[in-house]
């Protein structure tokens, strides 16, 4: 067997590890605040639709800078009858926590 054949196995490896890291990275890249917004603001419709039935809106939601390590956007979401939603979201488009505020209840 020739011995460039031996380095072949290594080639393909390196082949697809620059693929996968290059479609992870432009995957990454293409994430917008707006893309993030739209897709916790569902997500949120469907949390107030479970938990507290109708009447949530798209336009409840609003998006805050992260203050939290590794927090990029958090989306909050306030309907007007209870406490808010909220997303924290990392750069990439995942979410790392969601949770409720009770202290952004609306005084009565």
């Amino acid at each position: 067997m020739p011995r460039w054949l031996w380095y072949v196995p290594i080639a393909i490896l390196i082949v697809v590890v620059a693929y996968n890291g290059a479609k992870l990275g432009l995957m990454r890249a293409n994430v917008t605040e707006s893309a993030v917004i739209d897709h916790y603001a569902g997500e949120y419709l469907k949390d107030h639709a479970r938990l507290i039935g109708e009447g949530a809106s798209l336009t409840d939601c609003l998006a805050i800078p992260g203050y939290d390590p590794g927090v990029w956007i958090e989306v909050r979401c306030t309907p007007p009858e209870g406490s808010a939603f909220l997303y924290g979201v990392r750069r990439d488009g995942a979410l790392i926590y969601a949770a409720r505020d009770e202290a952004a209840k609306p005084e009565t």
